[in-house]
């Protein structure tokens, strides 16, 4: 989930706590924290093998970079990670009340970008999705909503298991067998996160897929869209975009989760 505030957060990393009458409480030092790249990990416990939470992120990295040939913005990204969900959620009610309950949380102030999220057995997969929001949307260019929840949906897999085993194949799939195609120039007018349900997130998904996996050419006209978006050059929606190089898209949807179901 992406979030955008007009506040300044920079100050957060300096310091871990609830707000205090006490400013000797309030600084108190974050007891982990790492320097990765571009990646700033805060966490409130000591993490153990950072070698494999650094390796995580940076798969995201070279991945989204080749995949959508593009250069993720260098702005670093800081990463706030609490070892317990009631402390996470102390915290996020503490300074950004407003906001709504999820197990992770990317915001993106004017300053850096940065992701909070509490250790669970599945930590690995929120921070994927979250780090791709940070990766992909620029301090002033943020894609479209659909675009921007698809592609963090496709990457919050593991490498080995973006391209067939997502929860929502089985759905997208179903779906097609019984000749139902999700409008993508309906999914293109959403814009505000609290009316994208668990629907659009799985629809987003399957056209970020069919886009990425369907034909070459469709992943390149993708890769062409995020940068003149990021660039903020003015340009026909992506279903017109898209509709156009694929005349027969329907058909074509339909066929690529069929063949995808299928093993073939």
């Amino acid at each position: 989930m992406r979030s955008r505030l007009h506040l300044s957060l920079c100050w957060l990393v300096a310091m871990w706590g609830l707000p205090s009458d006490s400013v000797a409480e309030e600084v108190r030092r974050w007891p982990s924290e790492l320097i990765a790249g571009r990646f700033e990990i805060h966490s409130d416990f000591q993490l153990g093998d950072e070698s494999t939470l650094v390796a995580e992120l940076n798969g995201v990295c070279s991945d989204m970079a080749k995949l959508l040939q593009f250069t993720p913005a260098e702005a670093p990204i800081h990463i706030v990670l609490f070892e317990t969900p009631s402390e996470y959620r102390r915290y996020m009610n503490a300074y950004f009340p407003a906001l709504p309950q999820r197990r992770a949380i990317f915001i993106q102030d004017r300053g850096p970008g940065m992701l909070f999220a509490h250790w669970h057995a599945k930590v690995a997969t929120d921070l994927r999705h979250e780090v791709s929001h940070a990766l992909l949307n620029t301090q002033h260019q943020a894609l479209p909503l659909w675009l921007d929840e698809g592609l963090a949906e496709y990457f919050e897999a593991d490498a080995a298991n973006r391209f067939r085993r997502n929860d929502y194949l089985h759905q997208v799939a179903g779906r097609c067998q019984r000749g139902y195609v999700p409008r993508l120039s309906e999914l293109e007018q959403f814009t505000e996160l609290e009316h994208f349900q668990d629907a659009q997130y799985r629809d987003s998904w399957s056209w970020v897929h069919f886009v990425l996996h369907r034909r070459s050419s469709t992943r390149d006209l993708l890769a062409r869209y995020i940068q003149q978006t990021r660039a903020g050059e003015r340009q026909l929606s992506f279903s017109r975009q898209l509709q156009q190089l694929v005349p027969d898209l329907e058909n074509e949807y339909v066929a690529h989760f069929r063949q995808l179901a299928s093993g073939d």
